[in-house]
């Protein structure tokens, strides 16, 4: 039997919905997710209902905590995953575990809610639910911000880091990153960040 047809919302229907809300959502193509974001298949991921597990929070905080230092001074920015990316041209609403902004943040008033619209680095960190999704979906809809330079997955499973990087002439390459005592080279913000102190204090799940 064919499955019921899922209700597709406005972004203004969505933007109603948050502004009143307790908890954070992301807006995908017409559907409504808790933070977190959908897997591959479109149901919810259990981080986003329960928390997100501890390397993951320790992982996205120390990313943060680095950059802060790192950028001090420089006219770039760090924030965490209340900063709400809007992408015109999905009509997506995500929230990235760490972002940042250079120069003066081009913001979309919508309300109270707040809408940046040029990121320069976005930072994701890998779980098993949103992995692939991170990889594919998510970094298509990412890379379709022109501001956009350098995107930065971190395994919340292991030591390993994928920069995707922007070229001169519009192409992304990937740097792989395995060795515990390598670095992540953000070109875009001129930033050098340890893969020692990305992941200082994890403890991987077994």
């Amino acid at each position: 039997m064919e499955s019921p047809r899922k209700r597709r919302y406005t972004e203004e229907e969505y933007l109603a919905m948050e502004y009143v809300s307790e908890f954070k959502h992301e807006f995908v193509d017409g559907q409504i997710y808790p933070w977190g974001h959908p897997n591959m298949l479109g149901m919810y991921d259990v981080q986003a209902m329960s928390g997100a597990s501890l390397p993951h929070n320790t992982i996205a905080g120390n990313a943060f905590g680095l950059l802060r230092n790192a950028l001090r001074g420089k006219g770039c920015r760090p924030h965490n995953s209340d900063m709400r990316v809007h992408i015109p041209l999905t009509g997506t609403y995500l929230y990235p575990d760490v972002l940042v902004v250079c120069g003066q943040p081009e913001i979309l008033k919508n309300g109270k809610i707040d809408l940046l619209l040029n990121p320069v680095v976005i930072i994701e960190v890998l779980s098993d639910s949103t992995a692939d999704y991170d990889r594919s979906g998510k970094f298509m809809r990412y890379r379709s911000i022109e501001s956009v330079r350098d995107y930065l997955l971190l395994d919340s499973r292991s030591v390993r880091a994928e920069l995707y990087s922007r070229m001169e002439n519009g192409q992304w390459t990937l740097t792989e990153i395995l060795d515990p005592a390598g670095a992540v080279i953000l070109a875009s913000v001129k930033s050098t960040l340890a893969m020692a102190e990305l992941y200082e204090d994890v403890t991987f799940e077994l």
